[in-house]
């Protein structure tokens, strides 16, 4: 299992995610999420945590590339 912690940026006119970092540890990732919505002062920043197992290769498409 992989975790990722994201950053997500939501305002009135547009709204953004990005990874900011990726662990194999839950306990890792629940720090760094601590750590991160300690720090951030941005009222329109918000952190969380998806947990994805990748039993298959991630394939991308002419979509996503």
């Amino acid at each position: 299992m992989i975790y990722f912690v994201i950053r997500k940026y939501k305002s009135n006119y547009s709204e953004n995610y990005r990874i900011e970092k990726h662990t194999d540890n839950l306990d890792e990732a629940n720090k760094f999420l601590s750590a991160l919505s300690l720090l951030e002062q941005d009222e329109y920043v918000s952190f969380f945590i998806s947990a994805h197992q990748f039993e298959e290769p991630l394939v991308l498409d002419s979509e996503v590339a």
